[in-house]
C-alpha cells in the first residue's frame, strides 16, 4: 500500500512540475540562445512525468524500475538546464530557485521509489531461490 501511495504522489509531483516548467516558459523572451535552452528544459521537464506514467504501466517490478530510473535521469537533466538558465539569465532567480527546488525534491522521491522497489525485487528474488533450493530434487 506505501508504494502505491508513494507512486500517486510522485505522479502528481512530476505532473505539476511539468505544468509549472510550462508555465516558466511562456512567460521567456524570445532571443535565440534562450530558446535553445528552454526548448532542452522543456523536453526533459516535461519528460519527467511521462516516464513516471509509463513506469506506473510497467509489465514487471524490473520494466517499472527501469522506467522511473529514466524519470530519475530526466529531471537531473532538469536540473542541469535550470542551474544553466539561472547563471546567465539573472533576472529569472525567484522562480527558477522554486523550480530547482522542485526538481530536487522530485529526484530525491524518485531515486527513494527505485532504491525501496529494488530492495524489495531482491528480497522476493532471494525467497524464491530459498524455495527452489529447499525442494528435493525430483526423479
Amino acid at each position: 500500500m506505501e508504494q502505491r501511495r508513494s507512486q500517486s504522489i510522485v505522479q502528481e509531483k512530476s505532473f505539476r512540475f511539468a505544468v509549472q516548467i510550462v508555465g516558466h516558459i511562456r512567460r521567456q523572451q524570445k532571443d535565440h540562445i534562450n530558446l535553445v535552452l528552454t526548448r532542452q528544459l522543456l523536453r526533459s521537464g516535461t519528460s519527467v512525468g511521462a516516464n513516471v506514467e509509463e513506469a506506473l504501466g510497467g509489465q514487471s517490478s524490473k520494466d517499472f524500475i527501469s522506467k522511473l530510473a529514466i524519470a530519475a535521469k530526466e529531471a537531473r537533466e532538469t536540473g542541469y538546464w535550470l542551474r544553466l538558465i539561472r547563471e546567465t539569465q539573472p533576472h529569472n532567480h525567484p522562480e527558477l530557485a522554486s523550480l530547482l527546488a522542485e526538481c530536487g525534491e522530485l529526484v530525491k522521491m524518485l531515486n527513494s521509489i527505485i532504491l525501496t522497489t529494488r530492495r524489495k525485487l531482491q528480497i522476493h528474488e532471494n525467497s524464491e531461490l530459498r524455495t527452489l533450493n529447499s525442494k528435493p530434487p525430483i526423479l
